[in-house]
């Protein structure tokens, strides 16, 4: 089954083969065009023949069923007799993205990066195995990141079955899968792959014939991570070992998890490292063996370190209070009024309990991190939703004006103000508001002013005497922080007062 042989061929008249993509075990990967529809479509195709070609049409149908938007949806799934002998075939969604591997080509991610890309998988394989269904073989291109920054994986269930790989239980099942998963982080981590298998990584490197940990491999990354990559992989035989996604998820989205600052001897220098994902750690610095440290020396140093500690103290969580007054007289109007009116002070009315909150993704897929929003209404600043990795920022130049989340206070209210805890600088935000759901931005109607986030304690947009009535609760997203090479937003806690 050459690609010479079958470019062009029409299956069931309606896929067009384009273009070949691989090649495994008689399997061939294929881009293909959907001519019904009108949209390009991954295809794999292999004989009805072969040994596996029941069981990928059984894991497939039973794939498509589960429609959530963190895996390829199996689009359609047949055995057909055409021009190329009778053949089953699996149609999957088309997204454009960037696989795990070709992500890894030029280095290891950030190890924030790393971790949340982790997450995002062992989350897709929590509701994967809650509904009864595995993917056994992850690798690392099976991993795809989107133009938009979504995490989203590749073959679930069948690419097992065209493997031939099974497992007895579904405790089996669950242990493989977090085992894929940990792989996955220790590859973000490393740009290394701990298994046999050709990935188009190169291998982890071993000590003494057992795998080496993250931090053994590349340095810098944080300890947290190492170990859970050690309790996801069994490197070490760990005392309390990950065995399923649900656990991995758990200790992943930490949101204690920080690079220790390791103890530095009195008779080195240090100099001062910025690590990745936001957090600072002291490394020593002995190029020319034990130096004394004069008392100025001491006191630049004190000054650093309070700067230093008043500098993360403010980035760590920044307050919009977003006002009310001089809304826009259409829906869904810009607004021009981008000077940010400071003052002091909180809102004093009575907080409004929000029943629910959903992403608003009008411009995308429709999907922002779902499983998380519910953190921005849970009482906790430690605990954050994010929003979905972007390459571009967000305007005219970018994909997307922006992202946002919905706040439902299950009927309407007189709204006096709306409070806004980031994490991190660099965010903008307008806040909107609309008495029935709204799918676009035009069904909400938007303050003129837009709450910045600088680099001080806090924005306030003062409140006015003409509260808002809504039942509905807008946060649009307009400018994200840069973190590392892309763009990513957080919000620990939004509350609505009357």
């Amino acid at each position: 089954m050459s690609s010479h042989a079958v470019e062009g061929t029409r299956l069931v008249d309606r896929y067009r083969l384009d273009k070949q993509l691989g090649e495994a075990a008689g399997t061939t990967y294929w881009r293909a065009h959907d001519e019904l529809l009108d949209r390009a479509v991954g295809l794999c195709l292999l004989p009805a023949g072969d040994e596996h070609a029941e069981r990928v049409l059984h894991a497939a149908r039973r794939a498509a069923a589960l429609t959530d938007a963190r895996f390829l949806r199996v689009l359609d799934a047949s055995e057909v007799d055409g021009p190329l002998g009778k053949v089953v075939y699996v149609v999957n969604e088309w997204v454009r993205a960037t696989n795990l591997t070709d992500l890894l080509a030029d280095g290891p991610l950030p190890p924030g990066e790393a971790r949340d890309v982790a997450l995002a998988v062992a989350e897709a394989l929590c509701a994967a195995h809650e509904a009864g269904l595995a993917h056994l073989c992850l690798e690392p291109e099976h991993v795809l990141r989107t133009t938009h920054g979504q995490v989203k994986l590749v073959g679930l269930a069948v690419e097992a079955a065209v493997r031939g790989v099974g497992v007895p239980d579904p405790d089996a099942a669950a242990r493989r899968d977090t085992e894929g998963a940990s792989a996955i982080m220790y590859a973000g981590l490393t740009a290394r792959w701990p298994g046999s298998t050709d990935t188009g990584l190169a291998p982890a490197p071993l000590d003494n014939g057992a795998t080496c940990s993250p931090r053994q491999v590349r340095a810098g990354v944080p300890h947290e991570l190492d170990g859970i990559v050690c309790r996801g992989l069994g490197i070490g035989h760990p005392e309390s070992p990950l065995t399923t996604p649900e656990a991995l998820a758990a200790a992943l989205s930490d949101g204690h998890l920080t690079s220790r600052i390791p103890v530095v001897p009195a008779t080195t220098e240090n100099r001062l490292v910025t690590g990745t994902g936001g957090h600072a750690t002291m490394a020593p610095y002995d190029d020319q063996g034990p130096r004394r440290t004069s008392r100025t020396t001491l006191l630049a140093w004190a000054a650093v370190v309070f700067v230093l500690a008043v500098g993360v103290a403010l980035a760590g969580s920044q307050i919009f209070l977003a006002g009310f007054g001089g809304s826009d007289s259409a829906k869904g109007g810009t607004g021009q009024g981008t000077s940010t009116p400071t003052g002091t002070g909180a809102p004093t009315g009575q907080k409004i309990k929000v029943k629910q909150v959903t992403s608003f993704d009008p411009e995308g897929d429709g999907e922002e991190n779902d499983a998380d929003v519910p953190l921005v209404v849970d009482g906790q600043k430690a605990t954050v939703w994010i929003t979905n990795y972007y390459n571009d920022p967000f305007g005219p130049a970018g994909l997307k004006d922006g992202v946002g989340l919905v706040l439902d206070l299950g009927s309407k209210h007189d709204i006096s103000a709306v409070r806004v805890v980031t994490v991190g600088g660099g965010t903008d935000l307008r806040v909107g508001f609309a008495d029935q759901p709204g799918t676009e931005l035009a069904d909400f109607t938007m303050i003129k002013r837009t709450a910045r986030d600088v680099d001080g304690p806090a924005t306030v947009v003062p409140r006015t005497d003409d509260p808002h009535s809504a039942r509905y609760v807008l946060i649009w997203l307009t400018k994200l922080p840069l973190d590392g090479s892309v763009y990513r937003g957080r919000i620990a806690e939004i509350s609505v007062y009357g």
